[in-house]
């Protein structure tokens, strides 16, 4: 695949701007990656999550239509994959008819070529890949946020549970939304099981925020790109698990 180069004599900025960070909470999501949509934008809201976004995509330096994404394998070494933003890479024309934000189209077609090649995702989620238009489609976020900052979740609460809803996960919880109350910097993500929200099934959302003095959570999915606020009761009885980090986990 040829893609164009310009001149030698400009100057390239290799890693992403924060402009382009934060052009991640505006976009919208087309394919089922709610899991890496909401895993990038969440890691944009806070230093760490900022600086890991900075470090593991980059332009490249020596030409400008190329976004460098970097994945860990299985193995923990970082693969580096580069995706053209000028041509269309083989087997993607859906998506870059469909997605237009750079950053997310790219790191789509690193994860789909990381799963072409090592087939890591949990079976459960490679079950659906001959149901689905791309592999890059249905995984669980704690696989992707390993494979992308190369560290294990230290939250989940009951992703993988045999469990339909976060009810009998009170404690543990309010536990952690006490936390949050504290410790504003976090990167956390909140998603639906079999349960319906927005009438979807094993949805993804941003975990944005706890009010515990009005009992309230309030979420952002980003098919819509819009916050929903709603009691904390309604939200153990409609979500399945939390999954992400603190900040301070990144450093």
């Amino acid at each position: 695949m040829k893609c164009s180069w310009l001149p030698s004599l400009i100057s390239f900025r290799a890693s992403v701007s924060d402009k382009e960070i934060d052009e991640l909470s505006d976009a919208k999501q087309y394919f089922s990656d709610c899991y890496i949509m909401t895993s990038l934008e969440t890691l944009s809201k806070t230093p760490n999550g900022r600086k890991l976004l900075k470090n593991s995509i980059e332009h490249d330096d020596k030409n400008p239509n190329l976004i460098n994404c970097y994945l860990y394998s299985p193995e923990g070494k970082k693969l580096k994959y580069s995706i053209p933003t000028n041509a269309v890479v083989n087997g993607y024309a859906k998506l870059y008819k469909a997605q237009k934000n750079d950053i997310v189209r790219s790191m789509d077609i690193s994860v789909g070529e990381y799963e072409k090649r090592y087939k890591a995702k949990p079976w459960i989620c490679r079950f659906t890949d001959d149901f689905k238009t791309y592999t890059f489609e249905n995984s669980l976020p704690s696989h992707f946020l390993k494979v992308f900052t190369g560290k294990e979740p230290t939250v989940n609460i009951a992703e993988t549970d045999m469990n339909i809803d976060l009810s009998s996960y009170r404690n543990e919880v309010m536990k952690l939304f006490e936390r949050m109350q504290n410790d504003k910097e976090y990167n956390l993500l909140i998603g639906t099981g079999a349960k319906t929200l927005n009438r979807r099934t094993w949805h993804v959302y941003v975990l944005e925020s706890v009010d515990l003095e009005n009992g309230t959570v309030t979420v952002k999915e980003k098919r819509g790109n819009k916050p929903q606020t709603m009691s904390i009761d309604k939200a153990l009885n409609t979500f399945k698990y939390i999954v992400g980090y603190f900040d301070s986990d990144l450093k």
